[in-house]
């Protein structure tokens, strides 16, 4: 099957049997969310769920194909969630098993945020007739106000549209966000279906949208930006406020990959401020002077090297016995250092 967008999967009421593997990738890690969250609700209330990584399906290839065979005990409906950290290549062998299988009754949905739409993953979900992959893109600025909107009435508010851009705004362009806002402002205004109450710029100042996504934004640019003197204050800014680690590292991943992608097409002739401005781009308004500034820092090779070291940092983080606190902290001061130099 052909990649689908991911509003089509969204628009699903229920789950295709001939499809084993639903596989979501993309930089926008919100929209990726929301719609395996939509994905696993049609699986049923009542439906066991079982959550892998990619790590185990690297020790063990048969597992994913062993488990979508398996029928559950307990409940109606059985689920399979697998969270891919990295390019995801090290599961390959386990999700061509599950495809070349010749049952798989449970569903799997994998969502991998660094997974590319040029990785090997990808090219064989693509290719595979019990497959499907969908790659989210940050929408644009007039998409997300539009997207605000349609929320913020499934929760009996009326947003007006200069209502809808101050939230965006707010929020940074974070759907996630933006959605866990507008149902702070339903709660706060007692709206439902029946009870419409309508949006005012006072009621978002009132409630204030978080400052976490701002923060992994600041760590984000501090960092890829090579401002060394920056960093310690806004790494204890973001450990203050309750922003994980991992987080950080995850946000860091996810910006890479973009600046790969919008690299290639630098050093194949285009200016880095035209790159970064294009609609395609996926890069939100308030982010597009520190990307093109990243741009002009890291190239290709520099990249590649800054994504390796993201995944060892993100699995020393995940592991028990390891100082991943004090293996997150050198990584940055490293990325710092090595921005700065190359400025």
């Amino acid at each position: 099957m052909k990649s689908v967008k991911p509003t089509d999967l969204e628009r699903q009421t229920r789950l295709d049997p001939a499809v084993r593997l639903i596989l979501l990738t993309g930089p926008d890690e919100a929209t990726m969310d929301a719609v395996a969250t939509h994905l696993v609700g049609l699986a049923g209330k009542e439906a066991e769920r079982l959550d892998l990584t990619n790590g185990q399906l690297a020790q063990d290839p048969s597992l994913l194909a062993v488990e979508a065979a398996s029928m559950s005990l307990f409940a109606p409906n059985r689920l399979i969630r697998v969270d891919l950290s990295g390019g995801g290549d090290d599961s390959l062998a386990a999700v061509e098993a599950l495809l070349a299988a010749e049952t798989a009754i449970n569903p799997v949905i994998a969502t991998g945020a660094s997974v590319t739409a040029k990785s090997k993953l990808v090219k064989l979900v693509e290719g595979s007739d019990h497959a499907v992959a969908a790659i989210c893109y940050q929408p644009d600025r007039r998409a997300l106000v539009g997207i605000a909107m349609a929320a913020a009435q499934d929760q009996g508010l009326r947003l007006a549209n200069a209502e809808a851009q101050l939230l965006v705004d707010l929020v940074s362009g974070d759907q996630a966000l933006m959605r866990r806002e507008i149902e702070k402002i339903a709660l706060y205004l007692d709206a439902g279906a029946d009870r419409q109450r309508q949006v005012t710029a006072a009621d978002i100042a009132a409630l204030g949208a978080a400052t976490h996504e701002e923060d992994v934004s600041a760590c984000i640019n501090v960092a890829l930006g090579g401002k060394v003197r920056e960093l310690p204050d806004m790494l204890a800014t973001a450990a203050a406020v309750g922003v994980a680690e991992i987080r950080i590292i995850r946000a860091l991943a996810i910006r890479a990959v973009q600046l790969a992608r919008l690299r290639a097409e630098v050093d194949g002739g285009a200016h880095p401020a035209t790159v970064v401005s294009a609609r395609s781009s996926g890069v939100f308004w308030k982010e597009r002077d520190a990307v093109t500034a990243q741009l002009h820092i890291w190239d290709s090779l520099r990249i590649a090297r800054l994504m390796s070291r993201l995944l060892d940092c993100e699995r020393a983080l995940k592991a028990s016995g390891t100082p991943g606190a004090v293996l997150f902290r050198k990584l940055m001061t490293d990325i710092a250092h090595q921005a700065a130099r190359a400025r």
